[in-house]
């Protein structure tokens, strides 16, 4: 016989439970990234949601100041020059 068919079956629980193992280790590993990637999810949301908040507000914002301007504008004098203060 070779040598190579000379396994017993103390050798394959071995390897068996060597896998079994490393499978589980895996496994764990997998969890925590999982958890990894949705926590990162969670903070992209987060992110998101203040950048549509900081859109409308901006949105808010250049509606709004051109008519503050306008109104503004007499007490401000930012018209052109008059003749008065040539």
């Amino acid at each position: 016989m070779a040598a190579q068919d000379d396994v017993s079956h103390g050798d394959i629980y071995h390897k068996l439970g060597s896998l079994e193992g490393k499978v589980e280790a895996l496994l764990m590993q997998l969890g925590e990234r999982r958890d990894d990637i949705n926590n990162v999810f969670g903070r992209l949301r987060q992110v998101e949601h203040r950048v549509a908040w900081a859109m409308g507000a901006a949105v808010i914002i250049s509606l709004i100041t051109p008519h503050v301007i306008s109104g503004l504008e007499p007490r401000l004098h930012l018209g052109a020059p008059s003749s008065q203060q040539r």
